[in-house]
């Protein structure tokens, strides 16, 4: 019998430790580079004076994220470049996962959210992951299934588990 493990890839989702409330310079790190959009322009700004002294690279993104851009951005990294991403959630999760893509690591990834985060549940009733709200039961928008959502994050499935459960036996 082998030991191997799988590796999931990391996912940026509402309770990832990459999360911050402030981005804080990695202070063994040689290269740091910044990936904002315009809600973050003024915290970018005051971040990049602060550490003016460091090797820093920035890159402002629009409404619409250039992807080809980034993607150049991101793999011409060295390696154990630190990435700080700054931005509301669409944007973040785009970068991020980009980031995964380019080979960074959650250690070498440090996310700053503007605006609310979004919440994913997967059903195992009809195998769908779904936008949800953080209520502790919502209803499958696929197959309508009454769910449980579980405090359980799965990275394979990008969401929290729901459990079905037949509300007309809820407890009350």
């Amino acid at each position: 019998m082998s030991n191997s493990t799988v590796y999931s890839s990391p996912v940026l989702y509402d309770q990832s430790e990459t999360i911050t409330e402030a981005l804080t310079l990695h202070s063994k790190r040689k290269k740091h580079l910044v990936i904002y959009d315009q809600k973050a322009v003024e915290d970018i700004k005051q971040f990049i004076d602060k550490h003016e002294e460091e090797e820093l690279e920035a890159m402002e993104i629009g409404d619409s994220i250039h992807l080809q851009d980034v993607r150049v951005l991101l793999y011409s990294q060295k390696m154990g470049t630190q990435l700080y991403i700054a931005a509301e959630w669409d944007h973040a999760v785009t970068i991020f996962d980009e980031a995964v893509e380019a080979g960074f690591t959650e250690d070498e990834i440090q996310v700053m959210i503007y605006g609310p985060t979004k919440r994913y549940v997967y059903c195992v009733k009809c195998y769908n992951t779904s936008e949800t709200t953080y209520d502790e039961t919502v209803q499958c928008p696929y197959c309508s299934a009454h769910m449980e959502v579980g405090p359980f994050f799965s990275k394979v499935r990008k969401g929290y588990i729901g459990y079905p459960f037949n509300p007309t036996y809820q407890q009350r």
